[in-house]
């Protein structure tokens, strides 16, 4: 039986999970017994919507947001309407805010009501209003999910969720923002400044224009932030976080550490001390026998501290939208495979 599909948002992670849909639809309905079928797509001039399915073969062929949307809609005699948040899972795309969590936040609580579950790629919503969410979903029984928007492609909750399940994790350590990770391996290998490595990451498009939420931690900070509410139980916020970034660092400072046999990487740490959750985002000296001591250029990676099983590291991750868009359709086959 097909799953009824809506997204939120029409930029590039939501159109490549379109993609991904019509190249590996079929795929995934012969591997786990059911189909994703995407009746809706909610842009800012309204959604588009198709009880039995968009043509996405045709959508495809056109461009990003909402005048992709509205253009589609018109050449193929369909309407945008108000939005119906209705179906099986809502998969929320929308910009990421994290000072109001909106537009994303209404669309999850809206889904919610609807008893919809969640997977949420965007991080807005569930750094401002992460308890309230999950409260609301634990009471309607729905289900959230939200790896993509821990690490994208970077399986962190899932590791903290199945395969550590049972144990007792103490810290969980991760280079978490690929553009920063970029930046102090381009420092390193290529002897630069802060603001030559990170004109160099602007020029590759690994780094925006406005790369403020990159280089100053924040990124790392939602990312640890979602990854202890989600596996620590605890209710943070992001002022809960002591955050600081990579801005201040020097080709000296990376050159002393180096001398040392050290890298300096943007590490986002959460810590259980005497019964309290600690976490810290900062620049860290790690030496070689760490086990992110390797993890370069745009990768990412996160080391698990646990009682039963010692430390457990999974690095790498495509840094691309697509790999955010693939981690939304694991996290949608998780919810309904058997």
């Amino acid at each position: 039986m097909d799953k009824k599909v809506i997204i939120t948002g029409y930029g590039v992670v939501a159109k490549e999970l379109c993609q991904f849909l019509f190249t590996h639809g079929e795929n995934i309905k012969r591997k786990y017994g059911f189909g994703l079928q995407l009746t809706g797509i909610i842009g800012s001039s309204g959604m588009l919507y198709k009880e039995e399915g968009i043509p996405l073969e045709r959508l495809l062929t056109y461009g990003l947001g909402s005048k992709a949307l509205n253009q589609f809609a018109i050449d193929t005699g369909m309407e945008l309407i108000e939005p119906i948040i209705s179906g099986d899972v809502l998969v929320e795309c929308t910009p990421t805010n994290i000072e109001h969590g909106e537009p994303g936040l209404s669309y999850i609580r809206e889904a919610i009501k609807a008893r919809m579950d969640v997977v949420a790629v965007s991080k807005g919503a569930l750094v401002h209003a992460f308890s309230e969410i999950n409260k609301a979903a634990m009471e309607k029984g729905v289900r959230l999910k939200f790896s993509g928007a821990t690490a994208a492609a970077l399986p962190t909750m899932d590791i903290g969720e199945y395969s550590l399940a049972g144990c007792t994790i103490t810290s969980i350590q991760g280079i978490l923002n690929g553009t920063s990770n970029y930046i102090l391996t381009s420092m390193e290998e290529y002897h630069l400044s802060f603001s030559e490595a990170l004109q160099l990451a602007q020029k590759k498009g690994i780094a925006e224009r406005d790369s403020s939420l990159d280089i100053k931690g924040f990124d790392s900070a939602c990312k640890i932030l979602l990854l202890t509410n989600g596996l620590f139980r605890a209710n943070l916020s992001i002022k809960d976080i002591s955050i600081e970034g990579i801005e201040q660092i020097t080709s000296g400072s990376i050159e002393e550490a180096r001398k040392r046999n050290a890298r300096i990487k943007l590490i986002a740490e959460a810590r259980r001390v005497h019964g309290q959750v600690q976490v810290v985002v900062q620049p860290c000296e790690i030496e070689q026998s760490h086990p992110l001591y390797t993890v370069n250029g745009t990768n990412k990676g996160i080391v698990f501290n646990t009682v039963e099983m010692g430390a457990v590291c999974v690095t790498g991750g495509a840094s691309h939208p697509r790999g955010a868009a693939a981690a939304a359709i694991k996290d949608i086959i998780n919810l309904y495979r058997i």
